[in-house]
């Protein structure tokens, strides 16, 4: 593909300001070391008169922030989308994602990196491998035929267990909803319990959920833990009822995710004051699989979610920008 087609699509944003900052923990002391606590990344873009309250995403299993920013192919990620309608956004690394590197004396463990064998019958080519109910439907990966190599770039390793990547995102959580201030959590795969995690630690600072296609379900066992707080695999650190606010799934049609979201709506649903299972192919949007910031209708997905927000959320969040 032509390298200047991630030039060709730009659009003139007016920013009050962009930067980013690690969010730290206090150093550990192992052995004969001193290192750097638990640590995370966290990058923003502020649009000139944002809206009240800011979106913050926090990304999947061994992905990192960047997932939203630029699709594989180049085209703008959900970020821009958000920003051109008048949020402020706040990109996450977890704890040893992206720009925060993995330190085993202070994080544990990791995951080797998964390879091309692992991830691209469920990410790249789904129809192709047909490993489950209604892959073959997937038709929505970027035909860029960069796209896939470029997605496999952005993966690395990940906590051997789930109950760890809770812990590790509850341990920077206040510096990060202190910085965002009143915020919507938009989380995907992985990144599920973590975002259920921030915004029981965050109260009312958290405004909503949008869980794009959020891994699990009260009970699930799961290869790096079992579900036994019912999205979450651990007892939460923060005091607030995570669900107490308007939350939405949002699950595309040919993934894998489909059964488990499924579930993981029921027991939303009984437990929310606002909540929506937003199928995608019931809004006229077909053929996602699991990454839906990275394909080929990635735009129409967030405009449906900010649609989403416009109709169910609060604090301002259904005045449009001037």
């Amino acid at each position: 593909a032509d390298g200047n087609a991630f030039l060709s699509n730009m659009r003139t944003f007016e920013m009050a300001d962009f930067g980013g900052v690690f969010l730290t923990s206090p150093p550990v002391d192992a052995g004969d070391a001193v290192w750097p606590g638990i640590n995370a990344y966290v990058q923003w873009f502020i649009p000139v008169n944002p809206r009240p309250v800011s979106i913050l995403f926090v990304h999947g299993g061994g992905g990192q922030g960047a997932d939203f920013v630029r699709t594989p192919d180049g085209r703008r990620g959900w970020v821009h989308r958000f920003l051109q309608a008048g949020y402020a956004t706040y990109v996450l690394d977890r704890p040893g994602h992206g720009r925060s590197a993995w330190n085993e004396n202070v994080l544990g463990p990791a995951t080797p990196t998964a390879d091309y064998g692992m991830l691209y019958p469920r990410f790249v080519e789904p129809a192709k491998h047909d490993l489950w109910q209604g892959a073959s439907k997937h038709n929505r990966w970027p035909s860029d035929p960069l796209a896939g190599d470029r997605f496999m770039a952005s993966q690395g390793p990940m906590a051997t267990s789930l109950g760890a990547s809770q812990r590790h995102v509850e341990a920077i959580a206040e510096q990060l909803l202190d910085l965002t201030g009143p915020t919507v959590v938009v989380s995907h795969s992985m990144g599920g319990p973590c975002g259920w995690a921030l915004s029981a630690v965050g109260g009312q600072r958290v405004a909503a959920v949008l869980a794009a296609e959020p891994l699990g379900y009260s009970g699930m066992v799961h290869p790096l833990g079992t579900f036994n707080n019912g999205l979450a695999p651990e007892a939460y650190q923060g005091l607030h009822d995570p669900f107490a606010k308007p939350v939405a799934i949002v699950t595309g049609e040919a993934t894998w995710m489909r059964e488990a979201n499924r579930r993981a709506a029921e027991y939303v649903r009984a437990r929310t004051p606002v909540f929506e299972h937003i199928a995608l192919e019931e809004h006229g949007i077909t053929g996602n699989g699991h990454m839906l910031m990275a394909e080929s209708n990635s735009d129409e997905i967030a405009d449906l979610m900010i649609r989403w927000l416009d109709a169910n959320v609060s604090c301002g969040l259904a005045q449009a920008r001037a």
